[in-house]
């Protein structure tokens, strides 16, 4: 979507999270404040529900939480990796090369697609993502990233001794994860501006985001 005259143009790549949804907790009540005369709500939502960024707090009580990471680090430059592999397949330095022709650079949120999109809860038989395994993790090392971003058509848990080398490695270094991301389809362009601040509450190790493309700002395409 287009707003006023800026030029610039605005693309949800998160989505409506609905209470309920399978897998967890999701739940939203209400009640009248007697006070305000007004209706508050009371929220108990897993912190990975929907599209969420992952500090490396998730992995360790050593590691940053939410609120030890700038707030700079949730927003900056994006760069969509179309992914060409096989179903099934790890992917590699190689692959991470061949899609990125390089584009990125340090302080960069690389944001992955691949032809094999799935929900995995409604239909795990039929999953052919490629995965994250520790040479992703090394090459996200190397190139000084900030953030690794990606939707329905990349998985992390394709077997613990791959997801655990990967989480632990990238989280060590401070790099975040935003997953659950949505209508990477509908953007324009493969570099552009990103946000995704989550609520600065101490203790997270994820929180729930609105993430924001906004193609058409210069130098962040």
């Amino acid at each position: 979507m287009n707003i006023g005259n800026s030029g610039y143009r605005f693309v949800d790549l998160g989505g409506i999270v609905k209470p309920g949804k399978a897998g967890l907790t999701c739940k939203v009540s209400r009640y009248f404040n007697e006070g305000t005369r007004g209706y508050n709500s009371i929220m108990q939502v897993d912190s990975h529900v929907g599209a969420h960024v992952e500090a490396p707090y998730h992995y360790s009580d050593n590691w940053d939480d939410i609120t030890d990471i700038p707030f700079t680090s949730f927003m900056g430059r994006a760069v969509v990796l179309n992914l060409k592999c096989e179903p099934l397949a790890p992917i590699t330095r190689k692959m991470l090369e061949n899609a990125d022709r390089k584009r990125l650079g340090p302080g960069d949120v690389a944001i992955l697609e691949s032809p094999y999109h799935i929900d995995p809860v409604n239909a795990p038989s039929e999953d052919k993502r490629p995965y994250l395994c520790k040479e992703s993790a090394e090459w996200f090392v190397e190139k000084k990233l900030k953030c690794v971003a990606y939707g329905s058509a990349v998985a992390t848990d394709y077997s613990p001794g791959d997801t655990n080398a990967f989480n632990e490695l990238v989280m060590s270094e401070g790099i975040l994860l935003l997953k659950g991301l949505r209508n990477i389809e509908q953007l324009n362009s493969d570099i552009f501006f990103i946000i995704f601040q989550p609520m600065p509450l101490q203790g997270l190790d994820a929180c729930c985001v609105r993430p924001v493309a906004i193609e058409g700002i210069p130098g962040f395409s």
